[in-house]
């Protein structure tokens, strides 16, 4: 037998038994130890979970972030995006603003009925200007705090 003639059909075995290898772990995978298929559980979740939240300075479609940053100029209006998942009867989301000093800036809370995925939109803005600083904003899910981000207001 040559060198090649020799090396192919050392290919040729490798290949045979990783092919079984796989088709046996296969078969483990998809049946269980009575020879039927796992059950997959469809129903969706009636309780709330926060998936994330995104801050910026635009929203586009489906209130998802589009332009995120975590600068803003003074005359910026601040948006967050609160991703949520499941599908209880209700929810109640809410925002909480705050300047570096602890000073509370703006609070809001909405009510949901999510049907699955969603997202809530929650912005500030101030006519007059914010000051330059460090600001921070909580967002709550049924009054437990989720998810916080800072973000900085330079002139």
């Amino acid at each position: 037998m040559t060198h090649v003639a020799r090396a192919l059909a050392v290919v040729a075995l490798v290949a045979v038994v990783a092919c079984k290898g796989r088709d046996g772990a296969r078969a483990g995978t998809e049946t269980g130890a009575t020879g039927a298929a796992p059950a997959v559980d469809t129903t969706p979740s009636k309780e709330l979970k926060v998936a994330g939240v995104m801050i910026g300075k635009r929203l586009g479609e489906n209130n998802l972030i589009v332009e995120p940053t975590f600068q803003f100029a003074p005359a910026d209006t601040v948006y967050v995006s609160v991703s949520t998942e499941g599908q209880p009867e209700s929810a109640t989301l809410s925002a909480k603003w705050r300047f570096q000093t602890g000073q509370l800036v703006d609070s809001s809370s909405q009510t949901i009925k999510p049907e699955g995925r969603e997202n809530t939109e929650f912005h500030v803005s101030n006519p007059k200007g914010w000051p330059a600083g460090t600001y921070s904003v909580t967002v709550y899910a049924d009054g437990d705090s989720v998810d916080s981000k800072n973000f900085a207001v330079k002139k």
